[in-house]
C-alpha cells in the first residue's frame, strides 16, 4: 500500500489533468494529496467527478479560497478530518485490519511569520493527547529546508535563516524524523536562467510511533514534467522479505565471561599455522570459521537486550520494594544482586546499540538507549535500498533483483573494454617504468619466509 503526495502547481489545465490522473491510476496509492491545485471552489466539485471520479476529497476552501490542499482517498480507506487551517489539514486514517493512524498533509506559506503560525499548529498537535502514543504522519511542501545542504545556493550565504532554526526546532520538539527517500536531493527548482536555485521542500515526516510502525516504508521521488515540484510516492507496506543478513561483529560480545576462553578453545584445538606461503589463506579460513562460534554466543547472550533489560529492571524494582517493606540482611543481598544483573544487561544494551546508531561523537553514561533506537532507526529508513530501475527502465523491489541488478551494472563498468583499446606493449611499460630491483633484492624477495 502507498500514498502521494504532489504540489502541482495549478490544476487548472486539461494537460495537468491527464498527467495527474495517469500517475493515480496506480491501484497501490490509496490515499494522498494535490498541493497548490489554484482552482476556484466553484470549479473543483466538476474537475473532481471528471478527473478524480474514483477518489473521495476533503478540501479546505473555508480556510483558503485558492484550494490549497485537496487530500483524496480510495473506497477502501476511512479517512475522518480532525484539523483544518490555510496551510494543512490533518486526518485520521483508518485501514481494514490495522490501527487508525493521523496523517497530516502540509502546503506551507511562503513568509517565514505565516509559517510561524503553521509550526504552532503542529507543536499543539504533538502536545495533544489525541495524539499520544499515536502513529503520526506528516508529508507535504514544507517551503523551507532543514539543512543547508537542502539548498544550492547555500554557500553563499553567510547564516543560516530565522526560519530554518524555527523548522529545526519543531522537528526536535514533535520529536520527527525525514523517512528515507530515493531520487534527487532537491525536490523544487525556481527554472530561472539566471540566478537558479534548488532546494528540498518537499518531504515526508514521522513521529517516533509511526516510525516504529511503517518500519521498512520508504519514498520515492521523481519529476512529473508538468510542476516545479517532485511528486513523491511512500511505500507504507512494502513486501517483507527474509534476507540473510552478513556477519556483523558486536563489540559487546568481547564483553562476555564466555568469549574468551571460546575463541581460545576453538584457536587451539584446530590446526595450527606456521609461516607458509598458505599461511594467510589459512589464518583467514579459521577465522571464517570462528564466525558461526560468535554468532551463536551473540544470539544466546545479547538476544531481545532490550526485553532482558526491561525484565531486569522490573526485578530490581520489586526487591528495591522488598528491601523497604520488610528490612532484612538477605532483602539487601537480593537487591544488590538484581542490580548487579541489570547493570549488566544495561550495559551490555547500550554498548550494542551505541554501535548499531554508529553515534561515536555521543558518550553517555546513564544508559540512555532510547537515543540510540531512535538514531537506528533513522539510520535504517534513509540507508535502505528499497528499489532500482535497471538499464531497460523496469523498477526492481524484490532484495535479489536488486543485488542481482547492482552486481551487473559494477561488473560492466570495472569490465567495459573500449572499442577503441589497443593495449600496451612490454617495450611501453619498461619505458614507463623505469626503476629496477637490483640482483641482491631479487635474491631476498625469493628467499623461503623464516621467522628471522
Amino acid at each position: 500500500m502507498a500514498c502521494f503526495f504532489w504540489n502541482v502547481r495549478g490544476f487548472n489545465k486539461s494537460l495537468k489533468h491527464s498527467v495527474v490522473a495517469g500517475w493515480l491510476n496506480n491501484k497501490e496509492m490509496k490515499f494522498g494529496c494535490l498541493l497548490e491545485t489554484r482552482v476556484k471552489e466553484r470549479k473543483s466539485e466538476k474537475i473532481l467527478n471528471a478527473v478524480l471520479k474514483d477518489w473521495s476529497a476533503i478540501t479546505n476552501y473555508e480556510d483558503s479560497s485558492g484550494g490549497r490542499i485537496w487530500v483524496l482517498w480510495r473506497d477502501t480507506i476511512r479517512m475522518t478530518p480532525v484539523y483544518k487551517s490555510d496551510q494543512m489539514v490533518t486526518c485520521l486514517v483508518e485501514l481494514e485490519g490495522e490501527e487508525e493512524f493521523f496523517c497530516t498533509c502540509i502546503y506551507a506559506s511562503n513568509q517565514v511569520e505565516g509559517r510561524k503560525v503553521l509550526w504552532d499548529d503542529l507543536a499543539h498537535h504533538h502536545n495533544s493527547s489525541s495524539f499520544r502514543n499515536k502513529s503520526w504522519m506528516i508529508m507535504g511542501d514544507f517551503n523551507e529546508i532543514l539543512d543547508g545542504a537542502e539548498s544550492s545556493r547555500f554557500d553563499n550565504m553567510s547564516r543560516i535563516s530565522c526560519g530554518m532554526r524555527e523548522f529545526q526546532s519543531l522537528v526536535l520538539h514533535c520529536q520527527l524524523t525525514d523517512l528515507g527517500y530515493q531520487g534527487p536531493l532537491y525536490t523544487w527548482c525556481n527554472k530561472r536562467e539566471e540566478g537558479v536555485i534548488c532546494k528540498k521542500l518537499d518531504r515526508f515526516l514521522l513521529n517516533e510511533v509511526a516510525l516504529r510502525r511503517f518500519s521498512n516504508a520508504y519514498s520515492v521521488f521523481e519529476p512529473g514534467g508538468c510542476s516545479d515540484h517532485l511528486r513523491c510516492k511512500v511505500q507504507l507496506f512494502p513486501p517483507n522479505e527474509k534476507i540473510r543478513r552478513p556477519f556483523n561483529y558486536v563489540n559487546a560480545v568481547a564483553s562476555l565471561p564466555e568469549f574468551l576462553p571460546m575463541v581460545e578453545s576453538y584457536w587451539s584445538n584446530t590446526e595450527r599455522l606456521f609461516h607458509s606461503t598458505s599461511a594467510m589463506f589459512r589464518f583467514a579460513k579459521k577465522l571464517k570459521n570462528l564466525k558461526q562460534l560468535i554468532r551463536d554466543l551473540g544470539r544466546n547472550k545479547l538476544g531481545n537486550l532490550t526485553k532482558r533489560a526491561k525484565e531486569a529492571m522490573d526485578i530490581l524494582s520489586e526487591k528495591q520494594k522488598n528491601t523497604l517493606e520488610n528490612p532484612r540482611v538477605r532483602a539487601v543481598q537480593e537487591e544488590s544482586e538484581a542490580y548487579g544483573k541489570w547493570l549488566h544487561v544495561s550495559t551490555l544494551e547500550e554498548d550494542f546499540l551505541k554501535q548499531r546508531a554508529k553515534l561515536h561523537w555521543l558518550d553517555v553514561g546513564d544508559q540512555n538507549n532510547k537515543t540510540f533506537h531512535r538514531a537506528i532507526k533513522t539510520r535504517q529508513a534513509q540507508n535502505l535500498i528499497r528499489e532500482i530501475r535497471d538499464a531497460n527502465g523496469c523498477v526492481r523491489t524484490k532484495h535479489s533483483e536488486i543485488k542481482q541488478e547492482a552486481e551487473k551494472f559494477f561488473s560492466d563498468l570495472l569490465n567495459h573494454k573500449p572499442v577503441s583499446y589497443q593495449g600496451v606493449e612490454e617495450d611501453e611499460l619498461q619505458e614507463l617504468l623505469r626503476f629496477r630491483c637490483s640482483s641482491e633484492d631479487c635474491r631476498h624477495l625469493e628467499e623461503e619466509v623464516t621467522e628471522e
